[in-house]
């Protein structure tokens, strides 16, 4: 008698990937979007002295508005900081599997966008590259601690 999953799919089912798989799949992960981070951030670099505010027309721009302070935008990169590093550092100290989230790719990007609405990119692009950098190292490195932890200490992380 044939699977469920190969009656319907024509498929076998997956087997359940072991914790180590997992975490070696979480990393690859995080390589790639940090090198696409870095795609991303040559990209910004290309136009980190482009006036955004002097393509529009008028009329968008009394929707837009002025540009955003330098100062609150550091402030929003600071709090990003703040809410990626804090639940990296508890699920380390506690042996927990690190969750990597794919769509910090877009919040580490868009700090390029809101510098250049700022129009301060020029000044902020190093800080901007340097600490989405770091962060995606800090994962790495997260998930390496995990990974040592899984082959030598005999314990899975949850």
């Amino acid at each position: 008698m044939k699977s469920l999953n190969l009656s319907i799919y024509g498929k076998q089912a997956s087997r359940v990937a072991s914790p180590a798989d997992e975490l070696h799949s979480i990393s690859r992960r995080g390589w790639s979007d940090l090198q696409r981070f870095i795609l991303l951030s040559a990209a910004a670099f290309l136009v980190r002295d482009f006036n955004l505010y002097q393509a529009f027309p008028e009329e968008v721009l009394q929707i837009l508005g002025c540009a955003p302070p330098p100062q609150l935008v550091l402030i929003a990169l600071a709090g990003y900081v703040f809410t990626v590093v804090t639940p990296l550092l508890l699920h380390l100290s506690q042996g927990d599997q690190p969750v990597v989230n794919r769509w910090h790719l877009v919040y580490r990007s868009i700090f390029y966008l809101f510098f250049l609405c700022s129009q301060s990119l020029d000044s902020y692009f190093m800080l901007v590259l340097g600490v989405g950098t770091l962060l995606y190292l800090l994962e790495q490195a997260c998930v390496g601690v995990s990974l040592h932890r899984l082959s030598h200490g005999g314990r899975q992380p949850a």
